[in-house]
């Protein structure tokens, strides 16, 4: 009767070994089957632990990316590029400086942040040109840029002052004379050498057409050039201006967008007519 008893015992834990070895095994196959499927959706088959922000259709260039055309991913970490960005909030708004093709990874080298108001001394000049007008530089120094305090998103007029030779009729003698005029009004100023204006994204210009800067450079004494904001036709009477005069700006006041009509100034109108003359002393 005990070997009986023994028998059944001994029986009985072989069959509790025998299906704990069976799931087990049946675990183990199970965390092998999700270890690979999660290899094969991702590239490389790799460990997907790194997140990106991938475009998810074309994005042609010069387009502002919205929520719908970009998507978080995780991909392996040696297939995630340094330029990547982890956070799809930091390219929405943003515009495409290069083409982005669809499933790839957007990058730094291709997005200007234009909401970024540190992204002003880098961004490229031509996202801040407004539609039709051009971007035009003119050669400035510490004088003839108001004490080298011009800003970006500064409003300016600008100066000429010419030697012109004035004429009588024939046989009469001819005089020259400095005449100064005031050339353009309420221009932006686009950039300051290098530094280029950090505007608001779509702001709404204010009276006159003043759009609103999104923050302050500092001053650059040294700047060799200012780039104006000009249409097509002003660029041309720019260029030949300077080419032939010397040019002065003047910084307006915050909002000052008022234009209005200003005599040329010829040098012998700053003589006064009651002057006395002293030969005819």
């Amino acid at each position: 009767m005990s070997r009986n008893l023994a028998a059944i015992t001994a029986g009985s834990s072989n069959r509790r070994f025998i299906m704990l070895a069976v799931a087990l095994g049946l675990l183990g196959a199970i965390l092998v089957y999700v270890a690979a499927s999660r290899g094969d959706s991702s590239s490389g088959g790799g460990l997907a632990d790194t997140a990106v922000v991938v475009a998810k259709q074309d994005i042609p260039a010069r387009t502002t990316i919205t929520q719908s055309m970009v998507e978080v991913r995780l991909v392996p970490s040696d297939s995630a590029s340094q330029f990547a960005y982890e956070d799809a909030a930091a390219v929405v708004g943003e515009v495409t400086r290069f083409p982005i093709a669809a499933n790839e990874q957007v990058l730094t080298t291709k997005v200007v942040p234009l909401s970024s108001a540190s992204s002003a001394s880098s961004r490229s000049l031509s996202f801040v040109v407004p539609q039709g007008m051009r971007g035009i530089a003119v050669s400035t120094s510490e004088v003839t840029g108001a004490g080298g305090l011009v800003l970006p998103g500064d409003y300016v007029d600008v100066l000429i002052i010419y030697d012109v030779e004035f004429r009588g009729g024939e046989g009469s003698q001819t005089a020259e004379n400095f005449i100064v005029m005031t050339l353009f009004q309420n221009v932006e100023v686009l950039a300051v050498s290098q530094s280029v204006v950090d505007v608001v994204p779509e702001a709404t210009p204010s009276a006159g057409g003043q759009r609103v800067r999104n923050s302050e450079a500092k001053a650059s004494p040294d700047a060799n050039t200012v780039t104006l904001a000009l249409t097509p036709e002003q660029a041309q009477r720019l260029y030949l201006a300077e080419s032939n005069g010397r040019i002065r700006i003047a910084v307006r006041h915050f909002g000052d967008a008022d234009v209005q009509p200003i005599d040329p100034l010829l040098q012998i109108e700053l003589i006064p007519p009651n002057l006395p003359n002293p030969f005819l002393r």
